[in-house]
């Protein structure tokens, strides 16, 4: 598997390459010498995690982009298979061509998903959704592209990957975009705290929704520890409703986006 990972290390400004499932386990790597399995491993994990908030407010997203300090983490959805869904991940530095990148990504993806097949013993699938083996870049479209890399302006530097960091005693951490970028607009359910009902459930749901469209990816993540700081003990229920709503919005900096959260998520 890990020689299909080739022609992206390949290129130039590319460090690192790793195929992985929707938990993060590390299927494929290849990388420079200090990205070793252990790291590919920690890598594939955070980035699992930063697909699971994509899906917030994509379920059928193709590809994401992500700047830090350093370079790109750039991820492409390479599909279902054997009942699990995988992504191809790759860490570059400030060298990488974006459009080269996009081709060889494609090509990449297409060549995983085959050999992924190939080892389960499956038919190679007749087609993946946006994962064509055209070669064609993706072009933009708009401020969010389809399947875009690097479509809408995002700030240098941002906390990327995994959860926030835990709050300080009696402090109160200002929400922000997380940098990375997607396209469409869909749902996904909360995994990581109790609710007591499923209408609770569905409010949980739509309060990340919501918020993802003010902060970014990360909603689910701030979401989830707003119900953990209020029912620290107990799961989730409606009558907890208006305190995580007033909770979540003293926490969203921008009153445009404040009013538009409370006003998603009124009851």
């Amino acid at each position: 598997m890990d020689e299909n990972l080739q022609g992206l290390f390949d290129l130039a400004g590319v460090n690192a390459a790793v195929v992985f499932d929707g938990g993060g386990k590390l299927c494929a790597q290849r990388g420079k010498a200090v990205y070793d399995r252990a790291l590919c491993e920690q890598v594939a994990g955070l980035m699992a995690r930063a697909v699971d908030s994509i899906a917030l407010q994509d379920e059928g997203w193709e590809t994401a982009t992500a700047h830090f300090a350093d370079g790109t983490i750039l991820l492409r959805r390479v599909g279902a298979v054997g009942g699990a869904a995988w992504v191809l991940g790759v860490v570059a530095d400030a060298a990488l061509n974006p459009a080269f990148a996009a081709v060889a990504l494609r090509v990449a993806a297409n060549k995983v998903k085959r050999a992924l097949e190939a080892s389960m013993g499956l038919a190679p699938s007749a087609s993946a959704v946006g994962l064509g083996g055209s070669g064609v870049v993706p072009q933009p479209d708009g401020a969010h592209g389809s399947g875009a890399l690097g479509a809408a302006p995002r700030p240098s530097g941002s906390q990327l990957l995994g959860p926030p960091a835990p709050a300080a005693a009696g402090s109160r951490p200002v929400l922000a975009n997380t940098g990375l970028s997607w396209s469409k607009v869909s749902g996904s359910g909360m995994a990581n705290v109790a609710a007591a009902d499923p209408a609770s459930a569905a409010f949980l749901q739509r309060c990340a929704r919501a918020l993802a469209l003010g902060v970014g990816p990360m909603a689910r993540f701030y979401v989830e520890e707003a119900v953990r700081r209020l029912c620290p003990e107990a799961p989730f229920a409606m009558p907890q409703a208006r305190a995580l709503c007033e909770e979540l919005a003293n926490q969203i900096e921008d009153a445009e986006d404040r009013a538009a959260f409370l006003a998603a998520t009124k009851s």
